[in-house]
């Protein structure tokens, strides 16, 4: 006699048909993956864009203006003064949109303009352009040298490599320095199968412009 009333036996029968039914089920997930019987989604190519380890921006060697060395028109003999926007047609075209500066001499050297100024007047190289932004973005700064902000490439393991830090021009235009707003990537690709028809109409992101 069973002492365990809530114990149930299953018939042969559904345990068999149980069996049956999973044999066929992958019979035919079988058939339909070789066949290529079920429909997939069409996966589009990603753009480089998306992919692309290259920084946002290119990082210059030389100061130029339209491909024009700075110094084909600044000598360095004498201290510039006013608002180089005022002077001539070559910096109008300039967008300056960096906060609260307005002046191309806040960051620019007056007397070699192809240079940058720190707040002493000492010149700071294109070469050490960090310097420069640290001058207003010191906790950024800091980030930066500790790897909390912007990239860095290279090796973990100093043995094998050294690592080089992105400077910030890299990613930030200096005169627009805010990220303008970016198309998101696609996201990841997961149902195999072809969606529902819905009946609505999906419309793609479109560009974000200004920031």
């Amino acid at each position: 006699m069973d002492r365990n009333p809530c114990k149930k036996h299953i018939p042969k029968w559904a345990a068999l048909l149980a069996v049956l039914s999973l044999f066929l089920s992958s019979v035919w997930l079988w058939k339909s993956a070789v066949t290529g019987s079920i429909k997939h989604d069409e996966i589009k190519e990603l753009l480089p864009a998306y992919y692309d380890p290259a920084t946002v921006r290119s990082v210059r060697t030389e100061m130029t203006f339209e491909s024009v060395p700075c110094q084909s028109c600044h000598e360095g003999k004498e201290q510039l003064q006013g608002n180089p926007k005022g002077v001539g047609v070559f910096h109008e075209s300039i967008e300056l949109k960096h906060g609260r500066n307005q002046h191309c001499f806040n960051c620019h050297h007056r007397l070699q303009p192809a240079e940058f100024s720190n707040f002493d007047g000492e010149q700071i190289g294109l070469a050490n352009i960090e310097l420069l932004c640290s001058r207003c973005h010191g906790t950024t700064y800091r980030d930066w040298l500790m790897g909390a902000h912007g990239r860095r490439i290279g090796f973990w393991d100093k043995a094998k490599g050294t690592q080089q830090l992105t400077v910030c021009i890299a990613c930030h235009d200096p005169h627009w320095p805010i990220f303008k707003g970016l198309q998101a990537a696609p996201a990841p690709h997961v149902n195999p199968r072809a969606p529902k028809t819905t009946g609505k109409t999906e419309h793609a992101h479109e560009r974000v412009e200004g920031g």
